[in-house]
């Protein structure tokens, strides 16, 4: 009972009903009228004119004025094309992982940035390292981790701007953003100089990891790889001459695979 009051109580209605309202777009309706949504939906048709125009503004949907009715805009297409790009990294990189996970015996992960965050895609567990419940699915911030640092130092100068400006709503970040951001800007000039990065039991006491960054044919930085171990069996010095060697040769497969070409 206290699992589905729970449950209940992260609902959020208003963000249902909007994509009860994209999906009600298929292949075989590309455009619909309110009257068809709303029949489509079973929403009250004061919401669904309410809903349409929010979906409008933000640019999900179209109006066609000239037949009073309304279609998918572009921006849903970049809703599909993370998850297509997200896939495509999880596809190609799972053999390499998997390879990495059986050589070193420890636990492997794959992330992607995702707004703020980052979004695990891949996970392979080889034991609990300590307690902190993470699967596929889990979202994590991106200052105090390592692949967090590693998808930061991929972005631009503009984007690191407007996370610093983020990173002032999280009461433990202020040692990263204060004196504009000097600690994480010094964190990502070494990664972008070594090309990985290392969390010290930043994220939870116990933990250790290292992460090195995935990279497609237009050599964007799309996803990160890390390997995470347990602080008693890896010293920092032992995770840095053990694992950075086979967790690089990992990523620059599955980088190739992506069709990144080294200059």
């Amino acid at each position: 009972m206290g699992d589905r009051a729970e449950k209940k109580s992260r609902f959020v209605n208003s963000l249902s009903r909007g994509l009860s309202i994209l999906e009600a777009f298929d292949y075989a309706n590309p455009t619909l009228g309110i009257t068809e949504i709303y029949r489509r939906t079973s929403l009250p048709k004061s919401t669904v004119h309410r809903l349409i125009q929010t979906l409008c503004d933000l640019g999900y949907v179209i109006p066609i004025k000239a037949e009073n009715k309304y279609m998918l805009g572009p921006k849903v297409l970049s809703l599909g094309f993370a998850v297509l790009y997200s896939l495509e990294l999880r596809d190609v990189a799972e053999p390499y992982i998997r390879e990495l996970s059986n050589s070193i015996g420890e636990t492997v992960n794959v992330a992607v940035l995702d707004g703020w965050h980052l979004v695990y895609v891949e996970r392979l567990k080889t034991q609990q390292i300590v307690n902190i419940n993470l699967n596929i699915g889990s979202r994590l911030e991106l200052y105090n981790t390592s692949m967090g640092r590693v998808l930061v130092a991929g972005q631009s100068k503009e984007w690191l701007s407007e996370y610093l400006r983020y990173l002032r709503q999280i009461p433990n970040a202020k040692d990263f953003w204060q004196d504009n951001g000097k600690k994480l800007r010094q964190i990502l000039e070494h990664v972008l100089d070594k090309d990985y990065a290392i969390n010290d039991e930043e994220l939870s006491p116990g933990l250790r990891s290292v992460a090195a960054p995935v990279r497609n044919r237009e050599h964007t930085v799309v996803g990160a790889v890390n390997i995470a171990v347990s602080s008693s069996v890896y010293s920092l010095e032992r995770l840095k001459s053990d694992l950075i060697g086979p967790l690089q040769e990992t990523t620059r497969a599955i980088s190739a695979a992506l069709g990144y070409i080294s200059i």
